[in-house]
């Protein structure tokens, strides 16, 4: 699912910041308590449609490198009914005796969208 800026944005604010603890409903700040350019990682990370991005900014309206200031309030922003949880394996071996085979099918039956063996 792809959102706007702004849906992102609002997405985003719809979590307190673990980072800076900005309150929902603000942008991420600053320890300079500037509003900051782009939100902090752990907070649009808890965004499931925003895990994949590398960074999101703070849209202009927010007033990024301005003085930081409570915003109002946000509506919650509902979950996609498509989200699913991923799940990542990992199988590895350490001595020649040892078989990589169980563990793969082991984590192909467990639903493993991505696995690591070595």
């Amino acid at each position: 699912m792809d959102l706007t800026p702004g849906q992102a944005a609002r997405a985003v604010e719809g979590h307190d910041c673990p980072n800076c603890e900005a309150p929902a409903g603000t942008p991420c700040r600053t320890r300079g308590d500037k509003t900051a350019a782009k939100y902090h990682t752990p907070r649009f990370v808890l965004v499931p449609a925003l895990r994949e991005k590398l960074d999101v900014d703070v849209p202009v309206d927010r007033r990024p490198g301005r003085a930081w200031t409570q915003g109002p309030a946000l509506g919650v922003v509902p979950a996609s009914s498509t989200e699913v949880a991923v799940r990542i394996g990992y199988a590895r071996t350490s001595t020649a005796r040892q078989e990589l085979a169980s563990q793969l099918d082991a984590l192909h039956r467990a639903q493993c969208h991505k696995v690591f063996s070595e």
